[in-house]
């Protein structure tokens, strides 16, 4: 039997991906749709074209959402800020422990003698933990804010849900008849989703640290 090709594989893993990331839309995640429209564009089908078609309109509308809810986007700006200065923030600490260590006395001589300052420890530790612990904090009250938002509209996504339900179970299904004509093993292919589909078999549950709510991992 000859075997089966990477870009056969490929294939399988874009279907997965699709299925994943559509079914974290209907739990309210919000990737980037255009993401997602490159990856039905990438399965090169009419098909999957039309399908894109279908929800689109859904999938922008739920990604969105925190756009439309006041008070949210200077938050998100300020996450995307914050961001960008953990990293800089963590160097910056690492680089002052490097100066008091031995083996890096000669390679961080001057200019980095300013490191070696009692103070610039404090200062850069400091700015570390409060940029961190502003980001988790600021992610955290944004995702509450979103999450309250869509318990009390749920009525305005339900239709758009269940349409993007519809396109995950197609695609499960081609998933399904792909593994079988190629004879793939499809413990090659799991998947740990928000929501049971049908075609889909559950191996076991897993619980979400910050929600607290069973995931099923197919």
């Amino acid at each position: 039997m000859p075997k089966f090709s990477s870009k056969g594989k490929e294939e399988l893993y874009n279907l997965c991906d699709l299925i994943i990331t559509l079914d974290s839309i209907r739990a309210f995640r919000r990737p980037n749709p255009e993401l997602i429209k490159a990856g039905f564009q990438k399965a090169g089908s009419k098909e999957f074209t039309e399908m894109w078609k279908e929800i689109r309109h859904d999938v922008e509308k739920i990604a969105y959402t925190p756009l439309n809810i006041k008070g949210l986007p200077p938050l998100m700006r300020l996450v995307a800020i914050l961001k960008l200065l953990v990293p800089i923030a963590s160097f910056l600490m690492i680089l002052t422990l490097m100066t008091r260590l031995r083996q890096f006395e000669k390679l961080l001589a001057s200019p980095f003698t300013i490191f070696k300052d009692p103070l610039a420890l404090v200062l850069t530790t400091s700015f570390s933990l409060t940029t961190m612990i502003a980001l988790m904090a600021t992610d955290y009250t944004i995702r509450r804010r979103v999450i309250k938002y869509e318990e009390s509209h749920m009525d305005k996504f339900s239709q758009g849900r269940e349409r993007i339900k519809k396109v995950i179970e197609r695609l499960v299904e081609k998933l399904a008849k792909e593994l079988k004509r190629s004879k793939e093993d499809p413990n090659k292919y799991k998947m740990i989703l928000f929501y049971e589909y049908k075609g889909l078999k559950v191996i076991k549950e897993k619980r979400g640290r910050i929600i607290k709510r069973k995931y099923p991992l197919y």
